[in-house]
């Protein structure tokens, strides 16, 4: 795991746990670019599920 990516990840975590899905959403699109391919799956499943509440005004 790189520091990079670690370092988004924990943005995109914290963006997550403060109900700010759209900022979260965002830099997990970052963190996908510095994801290993075994962390691929799971980025792309934050950023879905973080569009869906995006979509749903959840943390509103």
């Amino acid at each position: 795991m790189t520091p990079e990516y670690l370092n988004l990840a924990q943005q995109a975590a914290e963006a997550e746990r403060r109900a700010h899905f759209s900022d979260a959403a965002s830099v997990w699109v970052k963190a996908l670019n510095k994801a290993r391919a075994i962390d691929i799956a799971w980025v792309s499943i934050r950023i879905e599920f973080c569009l869906n509440a995006t979509s749903r005004n959840w943390g509103r």
